[in-house]
């Protein structure tokens, strides 16, 4: 029997929260700094990212040229809160995240990477949160550097 899990990753650094929500929702900047193995990025219609409107339902593709992932953007609260899901046939089922960010002093930026998952094989999801946190964890890092210089 399949069981579900959730994950939590947590980075603080020298950063803007401001700037990071702007480079997490912007589905075409996520090649430039999300780093290895994201080196394609952009919207599935092809649309530019309507930096005034909502992205929510919009379809950011994020991965390789040849292996890209779908991901539904779910929440879109300026500037605090991005969320999506990816609705695909993924090594995990029902996959949705959260992403947060927040500060406590000028300067500085935390990002909480929460989401929650189903394993679709039986036995591979502490397997599967182990990879997402490590995942996650780095890519968090790297928008937290890229938000202190955008």
């Amino acid at each position: 029997m399949s069981r579900s899990y959730t994950f939590s990753v947590v980075r603080h650094g020298a950063g803007d929260p401001a700037a990071a929500f702007r480079l997490i929702r912007d589905a075409e900047s996520w090649a430039r700094w999300a780093g290895g193995p994201i080196t394609f990025s952009g919207w599935k219609d092809h649309e530019q990212s309507g930096a005034q409107g909502s992205v929510v339902g919009r379809t950011r593709l994020v991965g390789t040229p040849r292996f890209k992932a779908a991901e539904v953007i779910t929440i879109d609260e300026k500037p605090t809160t991005h969320g999506y899901r990816i609705p695909a046939r993924w090594p995990v089922r029902d996959y949705s995240a959260k992403v947060v960010f927040s500060s406590r002093e000028p300067g500085d930026v935390t990002v909480t990477w929460t989401g929650e998952f189903t394993e679709r094989i039986p036995g591979t999801g502490l397997l599967w949160r182990a990879y997402l946190n490590r995942f996650l964890g780095n890519l968090a890092e790297r928008l937290i550097a890229h938000s202190g210089r955008a």
